[in-house]
């Protein structure tokens, strides 16, 4: 599977069960209100179906992605770089670090619905960093 196609995946999934949480639970605190958090590590149980890689598994597993903002701080390296790549161009999309994974769980095994017995690889964020 593509990894764009997988990232359109987890986030769609991230999303439908940060929303499923937020009903739950009601009105946000002010403490919740402060700000962005940092890129870290959140963890989430899915079942293997909903991971959306096309195994049709009711098993849960526990799933981690990476997910925050990024502090981006510049280097007099990046003025130079900058300012040689623009050189009077505007309108040009600014680089910028996102939150990613940096380490990944070396496997994943599951059963799916027909007692097949399954081991992927490289789907849970183990360790996150901005890149």
């Amino acid at each position: 599977m593509c990894q764009t196609n997988l990232k359109k995946v987890i986030a769609t999934l991230v999303d439908r069960k940060e929303r499923r949480i937020r009903t739950e639970t009601g009105r946000r605190t002010k403490r919740a209100r402060k700000g962005p958090k940092l890129c870290s590590l959140h963890e989430i149980e899915l079942t293997v179906s909903e991971l959306g890689l096309g195994y049709e598994s009711d098993e849960t597993v526990s799933f981690r992605y990476c997910s925050g903002k990024c502090i981006h701080e510049r280097h007099n390296y990046d003025f130079k770089a900058r300012r040689g790549r623009d050189n009077g161009k505007k309108d040009k999309a600014r680089n910028a670090p996102c939150c990613r994974p940096t380490k990944f769980e070396k496997k994943m095994s599951f059963f799916d619905n027909k007692d097949r017995f399954y081991t992927i690889q490289n789907v849970s964020a183990r360790a996150c960093g901005c890149v």
